[in-house]
């Protein structure tokens, strides 16, 4: 897959930014999956590019809320209010509101979002960083007891001193296990209403598997076990990382399916959200194009441009330059999808 992710699909300049990325070279813009319309996706057929939503799973407002290592309940934050991915009743919901709209969307694959434990990792995952823990609260608790046959002392703050002095493995696995169930169940959902839809996710950027897991209860082998493509999100100027950062995390990535990495083609956030956010320090044209060179290499020629209406004029350039020099890209969903 070579793909953008369009933030603003509404926008007047759509069909010109679909006219760059075919030309190019993408073959499949991303967007959210309700934003996808029938005009969305006719115009971007009749180019020759596919179309693939992105579901939101464990995103506020609503939703079971998360009580952190502090004994703090998450509050809502900037753009985002994590939820916990264990409640069987909300996740049952969930699981049937994405295959309504499944069944009605006019797209041609699915990509699970905020598959995991609450953590806001663009700015907690930084060099420095204190990252926190999910989730505290009673009901967590006793399911984590009933697995475990563990109980800790109590909800909140004293629960978390006690798991990491004594349990943390447990509470990995836990954690793990949660999200594991989460995905397959959402997976089978999406799969009924739309037999032969590929279904991905995005992973949290991690330095490896057990710092994914440990961080928000992703295990990349464990989902590639059922998903047919996974993209971790190594935004290297948000997290504060060089240009060759995201080549080493996705080379540390265990996956037995397609990987593709997605990039950060900028730091004006202004420019393309319309207001201030802390997307890391500049991203210059010669960084760019070194995050190409080394992101190419390393996802076998796939990719995702993040966000695509970051990408001027100079840089969709740049991109097909890189892009023409680099092999073809991993293309299996096009064709069966594999056996299970």
């Amino acid at each position: 897959m070579r793909s953008c992710y369009l933030l603003d699909p509404g926008s007047p300049s759509l069909p010109r930014l679909l006219d760059r990325a075919a030309a190019t070279g993408l073959d499949t813009v991303v967007t959210k999956l309700d934003a996808v319309t029938p005009a969305l996706a006719d115009r971007a057929r009749r180019r020759g590019l596919r179309v693939y939503g992105s579901f939101a799973c464990f995103r506020g407002p609503k939703g079971p809320p998360a009580v952190d290592q502090d004994g703090r309940t998450w509050r809502p934050m900037e753009w985002y209010t994590g939820v916990r991915p264990n409640d069987p009743g909300w996740n049952a919901r969930l699981a049937d509101r994405l295959a309504a709209v499944l069944r009605a969307a006019p797209v041609d694959g699915l990509l699970l979002d905020f598959l995991r434990w609450p953590l806001h990792w663009e700015q907690e995952l930084r060099p420095g960083a204190r990252p926190r823990s999910a989730s505290y609260d009673p009901d967590t608790l006793r399911q984590f007891t009933a697995r475990t046959g563990l109980r800790p002392p109590g909800p909140g703050a004293a629960a978390a001193r006690w798991i990491a002095a004594h349990h943390a493995a447990a509470w990995e696995e836990f954690r793990t296990a949660a999200v594991t169930a989460a995905a397959r169940l959402l997976t089978g959902a999406a799969r009924a209403a739309r037999p032969g839809l590929p279904v991905g996710a995005f992973l949290v950027p991690a330095a490896d598997e057990a710092g994914r897991r440990a961080a928000v209860g992703q295990d990349a082998r464990r989902l590639a076990g059922f998903l047919d493509l996974l993209l971790p999100m190594t935004y290297h100027a948000i997290l504060h990382r060089g240009p060759d950062w995201p080549a080493r995390a996705v080379l540390a990535t265990e996956s037995a399916v397609p990987l593709v990495p997605v990039v950060q083609t900028t730091s004006d956030a202004a420019a393309v959200l319309g207001r201030d956010a802390d997307w890391g320090p500049p991203v210059g044209d010669a960084g760019f194009a070194a995050l190409l060179d080394h992101t190419l290499a390393a996802g076998s020629g796939s990719i995702c441009l993040f966000p695509g209406e970051g990408l001027g004029p100079v840089r969709w350039d740049v991109l097909a330059g890189r892009l023409a020099r680099n092999r073809p890209p991993h293309r299996p969903l096009e064709g069966p999808l594999r056996a299970r």
